[in-house]
């Protein structure tokens, strides 16, 4: 189980990932499988980018999101922990600071940060390169 004090990291080795356009577009190079979130999961991806913890990213959405800070914390920590069982991100075992939040008079509409998982091209990312996980 992940505490939320612990810095969050992208497991670099095993997982390419790319923001574009507010969505995060993630492939676990030891799988061939890869995932999607939209527009608030993508906020959540760029601040684990910044090796920020789970509690202040929850603070950070609920500043930019037209959210309660306790639904921020409630959907934040079950994204994180679907994002480690998929081994996605870890913990460095260090209590990360807080997160830098953009005060704005508007906040942006909210949805729940979800990860979407695909499969489907999981045989033709193992052609080029190799990935281990496939092999099984």
């Amino acid at each position: 189980m992940i505490d939320s004090k612990d810095t969050l990291a992208i497991r670099r080795r095993e997982v390419a990932a790319k923001v574009i356009d507010g969505e995060a577009i993630l492939i676990n190079l030891s799988t061939g499988q890869y995932y999607s979130m939209g527009d608030v999961g993508g906020r959540v991806w760029s601040l684990i980018e910044q090796s920020c913890n789970s509690e202040g990213i929850a603070t950070a959405i609920a500043a930019e999101y037209d959210v309660p800070a306790a639904t921020a914390a409630a959907d934040v920590a079950e994204l994180v922990a679907e994002l480690a069982a998929e081994n996605l991100i870890e913990t460095n075992g260090a209590v990360g600071g807080a997160t830098p939040v953009a005060r704005s008079s508007s906040k942006a509409a909210y949805s729940k940060p979800a990860l979407s998982k695909f499969s489907d091209m999981a045989e033709i990312f193992a052609m080029d390169p190799p990935l281990p996980g496939l092999a099984q």
